[in-house]
């Protein structure tokens, strides 16, 4: 059994963060074949490489139980977590938690205190919701570089059309690749002529 509650949870403007929380996703719980009626398995978080927290968990026909260490009150805990189904387009079917709290429908939850919610319901916070308009560009251009095969980091060079992708598409993604710089490079400018004006006032 793994444990919670370490206090391994960063905080920004007085909200905590999703990345932060050690989120339970069971569609990669699903992607890995452990939604398995019967069966139990153990799930855990890690940073660099190190385990920084984990949980045992058993399947049942539609709900799990989520059995925890709080690690600063020693106390165990055991919570049943409902989950259902529903039709894929093409068949087969879509595997969701059913939120303990407010028995909303989601995907993922959340280890905010001391027990798994949604995000709305652990008043957590996604990191882009704390980014500038600069930043928020720049973390676009770098998903882009990405697809494109290009180096991350909008002041590196771009290596042109990646081998496959067809030219319209390929004119498509730098367009909106090279507008998202500009955005970011605009912001970053503002910034520092903001910063000269504080170190010469």
């Amino acid at each position: 059994m793994g444990g919670l509650g370490s206090g391994w949870c960063s905080v920004h403007n007085g909200k905590a963060e999703t990345r932060d929380s050690m989120p339970l996703d069971i569609r990669k719980i699903t992607r890995k074949g452990l939604l398995v009626p019967g069966s139990s398995f153990d799930w855990q978080w890690t940073v660099n490489d190190r385990k920084v927290a984990g949980i045992s968990v058993r399947v049942d026909l539609q709900s799990m139980v989520l059995s925890y260490l709080m690690q600063n009150t020693g106390e165990v805990v055991k919570q049943q977590v409902q989950t259902q189904t529903s039709p894929c387009h093409f068949g087969g079917e879509r595997h969701w938690f059913t939120c303990p709290r407010c028995s909303k429908r989601v995907a993922v939850l959340y280890a905010s205190d001391r027990y798994f919610a949604c995000r709305q319901c652990g008043g957590l916070g996604y990191a882009t919701q704390k980014e500038g308009i600069g930043d928020r560009a720049m973390t676009k251009a770098d998903k882009l570089r990405k697809r494109l095969g290009w180096p991350a980091g909008i002041g590196r060079p771009n290596t042109g059309k990646p081998k496959g992708m067809h030219w319209k598409t390929y004119q498509r993604l730098k367009s909106n690749h090279d507008a998202l710089v500009k955005v970011s490079f605009h912001d970053i400018g503002r910034k520092l002529a903001f910063l000269n004006k504080l170190l010469e006032g």
